[in-house]
Parts: structure tokens; sequence; C-alpha cells
């Protein structure tokens, strides 16, 4: 038998390592340090307005990475009801101005050609990631050579927001913030330059059907610039009758905005910071450290092994750590006795939810959206989160009432060219939350106020116009005379010989009966009408 020996490096089996953290790696390397340095982040931070470009690429970035902030936005841009009724502003007051109705029915057809809702949740969208938005209202018939190509190449279908509809009569079309600025104020509008070095990257067929995509005014323009060799800049102011531009989050002197994004972006960056944190964590309990202490002999600081032993012992005990690491299942071995196998313990208090909702919850704060409407937290007060969906209505309701001005302005300008019966549309303050709140109080305008039914059937949620064509249609097929209430013991009675329903009429009325009809003593207030 061996002699005992002590423990020697050039010897001992203890430097086998497994692990799987660069599986992952790849994965999960897609935090915003990633795809964004410290001092882009720093300077989006100090003045997002002079770093606009970065500030929106990075909102951008967020938004698609982050679900608290995605949900928030989404559900923001989703809220509004979005229902409208047209008013007519003549200065006619004559009934039956047929110029006034045809007016409001150009109106009504130049906001479903443009599809008014869809555009205004873009709007809303793009402003609430990009801080501002610029759109250019068209109504000139623009070339329709793009129908007849069959083929496209990637350039063609690269964005979408470039193929617009074409022959119809009024398109919106989404202009790229990259190449746009605000450069003045006319009658409290704003007035936008286009860069028309937009253009430059492109030459020959692709140049052309790159113009087709946008406005005539902004094709000349480019077409003018390139005649006299860009002398005269290469800015083209365009005719504010026709665009449209808001911008949110910001003073009325700065020309761009500010995204929702920034202000949850600390938070953001942190939360980021703890995710990374945590996978760290979880890498090293997966890659745990295992080691052995073989029995020491009877001597001190001498293994009771024998360096054969010990190395059977030591891939023994490998072997098995491994394929447990690896495949699962059952692994078995034998040790000596007085053998010790333990492992680096790894604090895993991180993993407490509590400290994920509490991030989650500070982010949604910035948003200025109560967490338990995300189910971002596990509980939550009913009334505040319902105060808190009527805050985010009346602030979302300000931009969509800025889009409806825009809206106005463009559409009566190039569609209705009508200074003395303008027509404007006007959306309710609703949001799928408070429209049934919105309803009873039309409709308790209607009964009690002499309010309009116009203004009731559109707070239901209805075109009026389609309501009344309806109930027209219904009228002259006499609908409500072939087709009568059912006879119940509400509208019915044997007594009742006109067969018109009803409370049925006393033929032989008592005396009571004649003095309280000649006082009118059931309409007189009871008591209890006061509690």
């Amino acid at each position: 038998m061996e002699e005992n020996v002590k423990q020697d490096a050039s010897y001992e089996y203890n430097s086998y390592q497994y692990t799987t953290t660069d599986i992952f790696n790849a994965i999960f390397q897609c935090g915003v340090y990633d795809y964004f340095n410290k001092e882009e982040i720093r300077s989006v931070l100090r003045n997002p307005i002079e770093n606009h470009e970065t500030a929106i690429r990075l909102s951008n970035f967020v938004y698609t990475k982050n679900g608290v902030i995605a949900n928030s936005v989404d559900y923001s841009v989703a809220l509004p009801c979005l229902d409208s009724i047209l008013i007519n502003k003549s200065k006619a007051k004559k009934k039956n101005n047929n110029k006034a109705k045809n007016n409001k029915r150009l109106m009504r057809s130049t906001l479903e050609t443009i599809d008014d809702k869809h555009f205004i949740r873009d709007a809303l969208h793009t402003e609430m990631l990009d801080g501002i938005a610029f759109y250019y209202f068209e109504t000139k018939v623009r070339p329709s050579e793009l129908d007849n190509t069959k083929y496209m190449n990637d350039f063609d279908v690269e964005r979408i927001t470039e193929i617009n509809d074409l022959g119809i009569n009024a398109s919106i079309i989404s202009l790229p913030w990259q190449y746009c600025k605000i450069v003045g104020k006319k009658n409290g509008r704003f007035v936008i330059g286009f860069d028309l070095r937009y253009f430059d990257d492109f030459d020959g067929d692709t140049l052309e059907r790159k113009l087709k995509k946008y406005p005539d005014e902004i094709r000349k323009g480019y077409h003018d610039s390139k005649k006299n060799n860009g002398v005269n800049g290469n800015w083209l102011i365009l005719n504010s009758d026709k665009t449209m531009c808001r911008k949110i989050k910001c003073k009325d002197s700065e020309p761009w905005g500010r995204s929702l994004v920034i202000a949850a972006l600390e938070d953001v960056l942190y939360k980021d910071y703890f995710t990374d944190t945590k996978r760290n964590v979880l890498d090293e309990l997966n890659n745990k450290i295992v080691y052995q202490t073989f029995p020491e002999g009877k001597e001190k600081g001498l293994c009771a092994l024998t360096k054969k032993q010990q190395a059977a012992q030591h891939n023994d005990v490998k072997t098995a750590v491994v394929n447990k690491n690896n495949k699962g299942g059952l692994s078995f071995f034998s040790v000596a006795a007085g053998t010790k196998i333990n492992a680096l313990d790894v604090s895993t208090d991180i993993f407490n939810d509590k400290n994920e909702s509490n991030l989650n919850n500070q982010i949604s704060l910035d948003l200025g959206v109560c967490a338990s409407l995300l189910g971002a937290m596990e509980s939550g007060n009913f009334g505040a989160g319902a105060h808190n969906l009527e805050m985010i209505n009346s602030q979302v309701y300000t931009w969509v009432y800025e889009w409806q001005q825009e809206l106005n302005y463009v559409i009566n300008k190039n569609v209705i060219k009508d200074k003395n019966n303008p027509v404007e549309v006007y959306y309710f303050p609703t949001s799928f939350v408070n429209r049934k709140a919105f309803f009873d109080m039309c409709k308790t305008l209607y009964s009690e106020a002499s309010g309009s039914l116009s203004y009731l059937v559109a707070s239901a949620g209805i075109n009026p116009e389609a309501y009344f064509n309806v109930l027209d249609e219904e009228i002259e097929d006499g609908i409500y005379e072939r087709y009568l209430p059912h006879m119940t013991a509400y509208t019915n009675s044997s007594n009742n010989t006109n067969d018109q329903g009803g409370r049925p009429i006393t033929d032989n009325p008592t005396e009571n009966t004649i003095r309280s009809r000649n006082n009118d003593g059931n309409n007189i207030p009871s008591p209890s009408d006061s509690k």
C-alpha cells in the first residue's frame, strides 16, 4: 500500500471548468448600451431638443425593447374613441342652406377617404415616440404609373408609409422627420421646410419612382432646384395651407418636441442594468463552483488517500457533476469516508419579485400611467386607476384636439374652399372607459334640456347621418305602422277600445277622479320627491 502523501498541485485533479454563459451572450446582448454609447445618452438627457436625432432613435429603440413603455404608448393611442360630429359654421342662417349641406357632405366624404381615425391614431403614435409629426395634405390626383408595376425591389417596399393610395382626390402623406424642420409660423400654424437633399441618393428610374410618391409641390421644387443648381438653397418652404405639424412636451418656441420615453429613460437604463445583473447571477447559479475535500489522514495536512485513489475519486465526482448539469437525471458515485463535497453559494435575493415590481412602477410613474393598469404590479386601487385614466384621457385629448384643428384647416382650405360656409369636425372627449358616462350626460341633455339628437347619437359611437338615413328609410317603408310593439300588460288592456295600447280610460270617473283631473293632482310633487 502506498504511503499517505501531501496534496500537491502537480497531480491534483481540480482544474475542470464547464460554462454555458457563451451560449446566451449573443441572445441577451441587446441592451441600450449595446447600441448607444454613454455620451449619446448623456447628450439626450442633457438637451433632447438639440440632440433630437439621437433622442428619436433612442425612443424608438426603447419602445421596441421595453414592454411597459410599449404598452403605455399603445394603450394611450387606443384610448380615445374618436366619435365625432360635423358642425356647420355657416354665416348664413337661412334654412335649407344647400351650399352648407353640400359642404358638410364634402367634409364627411373627405374624412372617410383619408380614414381620419386611423390618421389621428398614427399622428398620436408618431408624436409620442418622436415628439413631433409632419404630414402633407394632398388633393391633386398623383401619377398612377406605380399601379402598373407588378414588381418592386427592396427599396420600393422599404417604407409602407410612402405607398399611398393613388388616383384619389385626397390623401395624407407622412413626411420623414429627418428631412423636415419647422422654419416659422403663419396665422398661428407651423411653416415646414423640406430638405431636397433627401432625393440626392437616388437616380434614374429609382429617383422618378421616389418622387412620384411625394406631393406635386415637392416634386416641382426638386426639379426647379436642379435646374438652378441649388443656388436658392436646399430647403423648400412648403405651402402651410397643405401641411400639418404638431409637437408635444415642449415650448412653442422650441423647434422639436420631446418623446414620452425621455422622461422614463433613466429608469429604463437602470432596469436594463438590473436585468443584466440578474442574468449574471443566473449564470453563476448555472455555472456554480463545486469542490471536494479529501479525507484527512492520521497526520495533520496529509490525505488519507493515495495519489491513485485521489485521481479516481476526483474523476468520479467530476463526471457525475458534469453529467448532472448537462443531462439531468440520476448520477451515482462512491467516495471515501470523510470526503466533503460542497459548492460556493450564490445569493438569490435579487430575484425577489418586489424588486422587479418597484422598477416597473417607477417607469410607469415616469410615463404618467398607473402601473396597475398595465399589470405591472400585483395590487392597485380601482379608484386611483379610474382617476389616472381620466388624467391620461385629458392629456391625450389635448393632442387629439390639435390634430382636429389641423384637419379642419386643411380640408376647408383645399376641399371645401368656402369661407362663408365652413364645416368642422368635432371629436368628443370620450374614451372607451368613459363613453357610457358621456352618453348618459347627452341623454340627460336631450330629455331634460332640449339637447341635440345628433349629439346623442354620435356619443353612442354611431354616425348621425347614417342613423338618420336608416330612420328615414324605416319611416318611408312604414316599418313602425307594420310592426307595432308587442302587446303586454304594460301596453294593452281589455277595457281599451282604441287598440292603441296604453292605460285604459275610465268611462265613469268618480268624484275624486274628476277633482284630481281638474286640479292636475297627478303632477303635484309628493313630500318624498324632495328627499
